[in-house]
C-alpha cells in the first residue's frame, strides 16, 4: 500500500469517527468508550513497538520516553489506574494534544515519504500512524463525553502536566546521561531530530514554547467542537419539545 493512500484511509477513518461522536454526544456511554479506546491503544502501541524493535529502534531501549506521542500512549491505560486529581491533568493533556496528534498522523510517516523517499506504509509507519490517529480522537472524546472541560482550567493542567512530565525526563537525562525526549544536556538534543538552535538551553525554551503552543492550539479546537456540538444538541431537544407540545395539546 503506498504511503498516501494509508494516511488517506486513516484520516476517513478520523473524521467518520468524529463526525458520530459529535452527532451522537449525548448518547456517549464513558464507560464503553474509554475501554475500547485503551483497549485499540494497547493494541496499536504494541503493533508500533514490535515493528520498531523489528527494524532496531528499540535497541537504545524502549520508546516510551522517546519523545511526547509514545509517552501519552503508554499513559492511557495507566490512566485506569491513576486517582481523580491526577487523571484530571493527564486527560486535560490528552485533550490539548488532539489537534498535534492528528498532524503528527500525517506529518510523521509522511516524513518518511518526504525524505527518505519511503513510498511503501509498512507495518511501522502503519501502527505509528494508527497510534496518532486514536491518541487525537481521544483528545477530542473526552472533552465531547464531558470528562475535561475545554476551559482556561483544563488549559493550565495540560500546561502543567506536559512541562513536569518534561522536566522529570530532562532531569533523568542530566543525572543519567540519556536522551529522554530528546533532549540531552551533554549534546544532541534537538526538536524531534532537528537542531535548530545552538545550545541546549535555547532548544529547551523552544520545546516549552512548542508545546504550550500545540496545547493551546488543542485546546481551541475543542472548545469549539464543544460549543458547536451543545448547540446542535440545544436544538434537537428544542425541535423535539415542539413535536411533543402539539400531541399534549390535542391529548387533553
Amino acid at each position: 500500500m503506498h504511503m498516501l493512500l494509508m494516511l488517506g484511509i486513516f484520516a476517513l477513518i478520523f473524521v467518520a469517527t468524529l463526525l458520530i461522536m459529535c452527532l451522537y454526544r449525548s448518547k456517549i456511554n464513558t464507560k464503553i468508550w474509554n475501554t475500547c479506546f485503551i483497549l485499540l491503544d494497547i493494541i496499536f502501541f504494541f503493533c508500533w513497538n514490535w515493528a520498531g524493535y523489528q527494524v532496531g529502534w528499540l535497541d537504545s531501549g524502549w520508546l516510551t520516553f522517546g519523545n511526547i506521542s509514545p509517552f501519552m500512549f503508554t499513559l492511557m491505560p495507566l490512566t485506569v489506574f491513576m486517582n481523580d486529581k491526577v487523571k484530571e491533568y493527564a486527560f486535560s493533556a490528552f485533550a490539548g494534544l488532539n489537534v498535534g496528534m492528528f498532524f503528527a498522523m500525517l506529518v510523521s510517516p509522511e516524513h518518511a515519504y518526504l525524505f527518505n523517499f519511503d513510498t511503501e506504509a509498512s507495518f511501522l509507519y502503519t501502527a505509528e500512524a494508527a497510534c496518532h490517529m486514536l491518541c487525537s480522537l481521544y483528545g477530542v472524546y473526552l472533552v465531547l463525553s464531558g470528562q475535561v472541560k475545554a476551559d482556561f482550567r483544563h488549559w493550565v493542567k495540560s500546561i502543567v502536566f506536559m512541562y513536569s512530565v518534561i522536566t522529570y525526563g530532562v532531569l533523568l537525562n542530566a543525572v543519567f546521561r540519556t536522551n529522554n525526549f530528546g533532549m540531552n544536556p551533554y549534546g544532541n538534543y534537538s526538536i524531534y531530530m532537528f537542531d535548530f538552535f545552538g545550545s541546549f538551553a535555547g532548544t529547551l525554551l523552544a520545546y516549552y514554547l512548542c508545546v504550550a503552543v500545540v496545547l493551546t492550539v488543542g485546546m481551541q479546537g475543542a472548545s469549539f467542537l464543544e460549543r458547536l456540538t451543545a448547540r446542535h444538541a440545544r436544538q434537537s431537544a428544542d425541535q423535539l419539545q415542539n413535536q411533543t407540545e402539539p400531541q399534549k395539546g390535542g391529548s387533553l
